[in-house]
């Protein structure tokens, strides 16, 4: 493939994957920390940024570094990483964060660099549920963490929920966490359904799980919780207050061009979609080797379609027919529309003025509904 210059919007993702300890839920790629290895990783990503320099002409949408723990990067160790780039106001850069990283030291020294949200791995006010998922944070100190963060000019807040947990492993019930997490006045708000894979910890131990019902309720609960109380639902997972959705997921969702740098990292540059591998000795050997896309895939117009189809559909506003008339230069296929008349019979589609969007009774089963959508592709 040869270097261009995709079309803007452009976003980055930036992958950091050592922890101080691994939970006991995750499945991502992951490795144990250490200063020498992390300075070692820091010199490959710099060098893998170099082999993207013609795709960086414009200014930057937004960029993410996530992980791992990427807050175990040094305000000085950020700052390379992002020198160069071509940001400005308006460009949403956001940090995920271990609360264990959020003392004043660290902020004080953070505020030395652009980046300007935060991503919060809180997952839980209950105690008990803290320390059976592994974090070692305690949901009496997150109070005056978040206010540490405000000191130093953090004002864009985004914590993490995690929900569906075994009822043994809970003190406090869904309404007391979500009125614990509200009472920390956060901007977004993302709440994921526990999911143990079979490589994480804690799959092991076999816990008894909620049935699909309850894990329902739960999900209806949380969003009928936080809208309540202002935030407003604009994707099946996230929650922000109207000025704060999250500018990198929302090009994740709208099919935006983004790079992926970091082991394990996927990035998307319109028709290609490609990985770095997940082991830092193939990844070292193919940014030495000034390997651009490593394994890209060329979506055929089908598969963008689908792909297109399948995460626009996950917005709360859902999907418009002139948008993918102007992506694709043709008309969805009158199968489509078939399928989401028969949906919206069912209840499971809001359909309007070429409008295509998930009804609120559909949000939790949204993978079966959207999977019947994009079967008429």
């Amino acid at each position: 493939m040869e270097p261009g210059f995709p079309p803007s919007p452009l976003s980055i993702y930036i992958h950091i994957p050592f922890c101080l300890s691994r939970c006991g839920y995750c499945s991502f790629y992951s490795l144990p920390f250490s200063k020498t290895a992390m300075q070692e990783y820091l010199g490959v990503l710099l060098r893998e940024k170099q082999l993207y320099q013609g795709y960086l002409q414009g200014t930057l949408t937004s960029i993410y570094l996530g992980g791992g723990t990427p807050s175990l990067l040094s305000a000085g160790q950020i700052l390379m990483l992002l020198e160069g780039l071509i940001i400005n106001s308006d460009t949403e850069i956001t940090l995920e964060i271990n609360p264990l990283q959020i003392t004043c030291d660290y902020l004080s020294e953070l505020a030395k660099t652009p980046v300007n949200r935060l991503s919060i791995g809180l997952q839980s006010m209950d105690d008990k549920q803290l320390a059976w998922l592994g974090r070692r944070h305690r949901a009496d100190q997150m109070e005056q963490k978040i206010s540490w963060c405000r000191e130093f000019g953090y004002r864009n807040l985004s914590l993490d929920l995690i929900y569906g947990l075994p009822e043994a492993q809970c003190e406090i019930g869904l309404q007391e966490n979500l009125q614990a997490f509200l009472s920390l006045k956060p901007q977004h708000l993302s709440c994921y359904l526990l999911s143990l894979e079979e490589d994480c910890a804690l799959a092991a131990e076999g816990p008894s799980l909620p049935g699909d019902d309850q894990l329902s309720l739960q999900y209806y609960t949380i969003c009928d919780t936080l809208s309540e109380a202002g935030l407003l639902q604009y994707e099946i997972s996230n929650f922000s207050l109207p000025s704060h959705t999250a500018k990198h997921n929302l090009a994740y969702w709208k099919s935006s061009d983004y790079l992926a740098w970091g082991a394990s990292a996927a990035g998307w540059i319109r028709p290609h979609r490609y990985q770095n591998p997940a082991g830092l000795k193939d990844y070292y050997h193919n940014v030495k080797a000034s390997i651009l896309f490593p394994e890209a895939e060329n979506c055929s117009l089908e598969q963008e379609q689908c792909d297109w189809l399948m995460m626009g559909l996950r917005l709360n506003e859902g999907i418009r027919s002139n948008d993918f008339v102007q992506r694709f230069n043709c008309d969805l296929p009158a199968s489509f529309w078939a399928k989401a008349d028969q949906l919206e019979r069912l209840g499971m589609l809001e359909l309007g003025s070429g409008k295509v969007a998930l009804s609120k009774r559909a949000r939790f089963v949204s993978n079966s509904v959207i999977g019947e959508l994009i079967q008429c592709i």
